[in-house]
């Protein structure tokens, strides 16, 4: 940046507070994305899609703050880390209301257990910070797709 890192501070007054501001710059584009399609995308299993390619959107254009986003939580004060967990906790309401919903509407089946699979989709979203390259064998767009297929329709084939 052409500063010198104690410059730093005079913009921020603390590293936990810089920490505090890549949260809420990933978090809060994030819950934007997902509220706007909860509000334009009726179809539940569609909208879990659209959150599925959203979320590994955002973590294929910054890895780096994605990966502090995952794993510097208990770094924040509590304050801070109370207004991080409201933003997880909705992203997470709404992924379990589109599951629900397409439960409930008899889209999925009636054994799925919601806050299990909201688990098992951010876990396996999560986990792209890692592995994915830029560079690698599928672009971020086809391993959402390919996400949203294995969750939405499993490994098996009509045949069982």
């Amino acid at each position: 940046m052409g500063i010198q890192k104690a410059s730093l501070y005079h913009y921020i007054p603390s590293k936990e507070e810089l920490l505090y501001q890549i949260f809420l710059s990933v978090g809060e584009k994030i819950q934007a994305q997902f509220l706007r399609i909860r509000r334009d995308c009726y179809h539940p299993l569609k909208r879990i899609g659209k959150f599925v390619e959203c979320y590994l959107s955002f973590i294929a254009s910054d890895r780096e703050a994605f990966r502090i986003f995952l794993t510097e939580k208990k770094e924040l004060t509590p304050p801070h880390r109370e207004k991080v967990d409201a933003i997880c906790d909705l992203l997470n309401a709404l992924m379990r209301e589109a599951i629900l919903q397409a439960r409930e509407e008899g889209m999925i089946a009636p054994e799925v257990k919601e806050d299990l699979a909201t688990l098992f989709i951010f876990g396996a979203c999560n986990w792209t910070v890692e592995w994915f390259s830029p560079q690698g064998k599928y672009s971020m767009g086809e391993i959402a797709r390919d996400y949203s297929d294995i969750f939405l329709k499993g490994l098996k084939t009509s045949k069982e």
